[in-house]
């Protein structure tokens, strides 16, 4: 038994045991070593974790910093291979639950990655890429993201991208991009599409969250919100760090709005977050980073930027607390999620 579950009870540990828990977004990782990896893999099999979708390019990348990077890590991924199955298609998953490794997604976080080209998604597919954000914080090709100031949807380079992503059986994923961008993907899309680490704007006015339309058309079309602890996301009360009570609030308002079936978990993990590289994202998106700095990033994160572990088990603890049933409760932690991946992927 882990140092992090020998303390608690039965039934959470029957739960962690049996259960496919599945982070929607995994933060990007900054450094580039197999033996980071492992220790990063280690301790995510260590906590329950099932699988989760990791970001392995740079969001600002073009295509040759994206294949650069996606090069590298197929060679890292390889030599972890005692830890980590690399997920191509849904069964994956089940088969890292099955032999006790790690399921790596890999992700997108920005349409970029493509410039003006559609048939890199091809490419892309082939080099293990699964998933993939069509924008990130600001403009590109295919539309907005949630910082522009304006509310354009799609462009035709976007409807034509999301044309091909459900062709191709890829994961449309618009949890960082603009309003109009967010209702036209899941519009055009002839698959369910994921936001996958997003919480609800009703309850927390910031632009990364989103609306009941956007959550309301998403599930309408078979789609899963990762509910997020990224403590930003989470202020409930204005000006005050949130707590676990605060995302749970989140939690069942979503719930309520529709349904148990389309609510997963998209924690954003940063165990092994680098404060140098933090600072430099939140100077380029002040309105984003907590105002306590690298040290509030998650509900969570300790003094030192690490996020706790033992989040995975206060969100299990909260939904038993709630009367969410055990089948409810799995359905959150990772078979919504699976159930779309299972659509898409095959």
């Amino acid at each position: 038994m882990s140092n992090y579950h020998q303390n608690e009870d039965e039934k959470i540990l029957e739960l962690l045991n049996k259960s496919i828990i599945i982070d929607g977004l995994q933060l990007a990782v900054d450094v580039e070593k197999a033996d980071y990896f492992e220790k990063l893999m280690n301790e995510l099999i260590d906590i329950g974790i099932t699988s989760g979708s990791i970001t392995l390019i740079p969001t600002n990348a073009n295509p040759l910093k994206a294949f650069e990077n996606l090069s590298t890590w197929i060679n890292i991924l390889e030599k972890c291979n005692n830890k980590v199955i690399v997920v191509s298609k849904a069964q994956d998953i089940e088969e890292a639950k099955a032999q006790g490794k790690f399921g790596v997604i890999m992700n997108s976080q920005n349409g970029d990655i493509l410039e003006k080209e559609v048939n890199l998604l091809a490419a892309y597919k082939k080099l293990g890429l699964r998933i993939i954000q069509l924008t990130y914080y600001g403009q590109n090709l295919l539309g907005e993201g949630s910082c522009e100031r304006t509310n354009g949807g799609l462009s035709n380079f976007g409807v034509e991208v999301v044309k091909e992503m459900n062709r191709l059986g890829l994961i449309i994923d618009v949890s960082h991009s603009g309003d109009q961008v967010t209702l036209d993907a899941i519009n055009y899309s002839d698959h369910p599409i994921i936001i996958s680490h997003s919480n609800a704007r009703s309850l927390v006015n910031h632009e990364r969250n989103k609306t009941d339309k956007q959550i309301i058309a998403l599930a309408e079309k078979g789609g899963v919100i990762g509910l997020t602890l990224y403590s930003t996301f989470c202020e409930v009360r204005q000006n005050v760090r949130p707590t676990f009570e605060d995302f749970f609030k989140i939690f069942d308002y979503v719930v309520k709005l529709v349904g148990i079936d389309h609510v997963g978990l998209g924690l954003d993990l940063a165990l092994f977050r680098e404060r140098n590289s933090w600072e430099r994202w939140a100077k380029l998106y002040p309105d984003l980073a907590p105002k306590g700095g690298f040290c509030e990033r998650n509900i969570t994160t300790d003094q030192d930027g690490k996020d706790h572990p033992e989040q995975i088990i206060e969100i299990i603890k909260g939904l038993i607390a709630r009367n969410y049933s055990e089948t409810d409760i799995q359905k959150i932690l990772g078979l919504n999620f699976l159930r779309v991946f299972k659509e898409v992927w095959g």
